[in-house]
Parts: structure tokens; C-alpha cells; sequence
């Protein structure tokens, strides 16, 4: 297996962090995409993820695993043990529950405003000021909603570890790309955060 990846990609580090957490460390090789030089538009590239995204577990078959969570469930599949995706149907629902509403409306609001900030996307999208504003907006409702939802846990669901974590700490790692760092009065987000980021896998 090849898993495709790279250093300043959020869901490519997502990927990382987990397998570091499981101590997953055989059976795949590693190999990084340059983004900046544009090489996941590259003809070779695309013709593994025609959507030029990473991450990429490319199978030993030939076909690809494309997205990061999806990933992590093949992973999770593979290697059982210290589950971080929960341990009953019900507590794997709601994991993933979470963990997709911390990416889409919290990373994913950053993503947006990423490709109408940064000038690296310049010339792929109509950059909008308007649309940074709507990102702003919609991802302050976000967080009101999952620090409240985290209450007084020391993780953001029940009482261990999760990929939900692992999602909320990579989104605010990256959130200085985008002037969106977490603002302290989310208290309960925070601690999350802080907790995570003294995890031996950060090393």
C-alpha cells in the first residue's frame, strides 16, 4: 500500500496523527505530494485521485481510498485495537457524527475562506470578501454549538480519546492560515485542544 500525503494539509495530518496514536507504523509507504508546486495536478497524480486531493491510500490492487475518514475506518478495520471511532454501532454513529459536523462547519468554513484569502488560490477562484465574512459567521454559530456540546469533558466525546479529537485539534492547528485562531472564551474547546496537544503521538 502507498499513502499518499503531505506536511500542511489539515486532513493528511488528521491521517497522521491517527496512525501515530494507533502506533500503526507498517504495511503502507509514504509518499509526499507537493501542493505548492501543484504536482497533485500533476497527470501521474490525478490518475490515482482524480480529484487531486490528498490524503491517498492507494491498495495493493491498484484502486484508492479517498478522503481522510474513510481511511481511518479502512484503517480501523485492519487494526482493531484501540478503537478511536468507538466500540458500539451507537458509539460509532455518534463519533462520526460529531467528528463530520467539526469538518465541515469548522474546518470546512476555514477551507473556504482559505480559497478566498490565501494567495494561492488567486487564480482558481473569484476571491470575495463577502464569502470570507459568510465563513466567519457561520463557523462562530459552530463553535457556540460544540463548546457547549463538549461541556466539562476533557474530550470532545465521552470519556476517551477519539478521531473527533484528533479532527478539532488539526482544525485549529492549521487556523492561523486563516486568521481564525480559537478565541479563549471557548472554554471547553480549548481544553480539548490543550489536551490533545500534550499526546505522545504530537511528538
Amino acid at each position: 500500500m502507498k499513502l499518499f500525503t503531505c506536511k500542511i494539509a489539515p486532513n493528511a495530518k488528521k491521517i497522521n496523527l491517527y496512525l501515530r496514536e494507533k502506533d500503526i507504523t507498517v504495511g503502507f509507504e509514504t509518499i509526499e505530494v507537493d501542493l505548492f508546486s501543484g504536482e497533485q495536478n500533476s497527470p501521474q497524480f490525478k490518475a490515482i485521485n482524480p480529484l487531486g486531493k490528498v490524503p491517498v491510500l492507494q491498495l495493493e490492487d491498484g484502486s484508492a481510498i479517498t478522503e481522510s475518514l474513510s481511511i481511518i475506518e479502512y484503517f480501523e478495520e485492519i487494526y482493531p485495537h484501540h478503537s478511536l471511532t468507538g466500540d458500539s454501532p451507537e458509539e460509532r454513529a455518534k463519533i462520526k457524527a460529531i467528528e463530520r459536523f467539526i469538518d465541515m462547519e469548522i474546518m470546512g468554513m476555514m477551507g473556504i475562506m482559505a480559497h478566498h484569502m490565501m494567495p494561492l488560490f488567486a487564480g482558481r477562484f473569484d476571491q470575495s470578501s463577502d464569502v470570507i465574512k459568510y465563513g466567519r459567521m457561520r463557523q462562530a454559530e459552530a463553535l457556540k454549538q460544540l463548546d457547549n456540546f463538549i461541556g466539562d469533558r476533557s474530550f470532545v466525546y465521552g470519556d476517551k480519546l477519539s478521531i473527533a479529537d484528533i479532527t478539532l485539534f488539526v482544525t485549529f492547528e492549521t487556523a492561523h492560515m486563516v486568521k481564525a485562531e480559537l478565541d479563549p472564551k471557548y472554554h471547553n474547546i480549548l481544553r480539548c485542544y490543550d489536551n490533545f496537544a500534550q499526546r505522545a503521538s504530537r511528538g
